[in-house]
């Protein structure tokens, strides 16, 4: 696949989050997709990244993910995102402060056959649990 087809996978990958249609997850991710840093307790692959989501809307009812940047070499993308959201629900154990975050975060995508098979994600946690009053503001 062209390095352009990579990045509609991601952007496609980024719009089922966006509307929640986890069912449509399975078009773009592959069922045993390799996910080294998926939180504690969640299920690997496919299943483990519906889990992650449907835990995060618990919280975050609203939480949308914006690509700001996509680059792509091969059969691998890299996205660099904002992700946003109103904490409204017991996020994660941190009970609701009715705080708007935003936060910013990168990952990175290996594409194989069409669909995500591997993926490496880091988030600026330092800041959104400052946003939520969990950890004091440095400084």
């Amino acid at each position: 696949m062209s390095t352009e087809e990579n990045k509609n996978i991601v952007r496609r990958y980024q719009e089922i989050y966006n509307s929640n249609d986890l069912d449509a997850l399975g078009d773009v991710v592959a069922v045993d997709m390799l996910t080294p840093k998926i939180m504690p307790g969640m299920e690997p692959g496919l299943e483990g990244a519906r889990q992650v989501h449907q835990k995060t809307l618990i919280g975050m009812p609203d939480w949308r993910t914006a690509i700001d940047d996509l680059i792509a070499e091969g059969d691998k993308v890299a996205a660099r995102v904002i992700m946003t959201g109103t904490h409204t629900g017991n996020f994660y154990g941190i009970h609701a402060t009715g705080k708007r975050v935003e936060f910013s975060g990168i990952y990175v995508v290996r594409i194989a056959n069409g669909k995500i098979a591997e993926h490496w994600g880091e988030e600026d946690s330092l800041s959104l649990l400052t946003q939520l009053g969990v950890m004091p503001k440095i400084g």
